[in-house]
Formats: C-alpha cells, sequence, structure tokens
C-alpha cells in the first residue's frame, strides 16, 4: 500500500485522496505536499491543514481512495 501511496503522491496531474487506516480513520490528501513516504517505504506521514500530522505505518492502510471518484470508487489495492 505505501508503494501505491508513492504513486499518488507523483502522478501527474494530482487528485487528491484519502488513505484510510484499519482502525477506520481517514486521513484526506489534499496535494502531494500533504504525504511523504518513508525513504524505506514503511511508513507514510500526512500533514494536516492544523499544523498537525499523523505518521501510519504501511501495515494500517486499510485502502487508498480517490477522492475524485466518490465514495464508490474506493481503490482496495
Amino acid at each position: 500500500m505505501v508503494a501505491r501511496v508513492r504513486q499518488y503522491l507523483q502522478a501527474g496531474p494530482f487528485e487528491p485522496f484519502v488513505i484510510v487506516t484499519s482502525s477506520g480513520h481517514r486521513y484526506r490528501v489534499a496535494s502531494a505536499d500533504h504525504a511523504g513516504v518513508h525513504p524505506h517505504g514503511s511508513r507514510v506521514v500526512i500533514w494536516i491543514d492544523d499544523d498537525s500530522s499523523v505518521t501510519v505505518s504501511g501495515l494500517h492502510i486499510a485502502a487508498i481512495e480517490k477522492e475524485s471518484a466518490g465514495k464508490n470508487g474506493a481503490d482496495s489495492h
């Protein structure tokens, strides 16, 4: 899943997406500047507009949903 996040961040043109964790938390990635992948590919850091951030282990990413696809277009790879 971390590799897929990296693909979404590098895609052009960028499309916002949501990372859904195994605990059900949802984190919107509004731009490529709002997230980063750890160089070893095991974690994703998501920066939130309130100047906070969250680090998510790749093992806990349950789904990635493209925002433009709507709720029925979930990408569960």
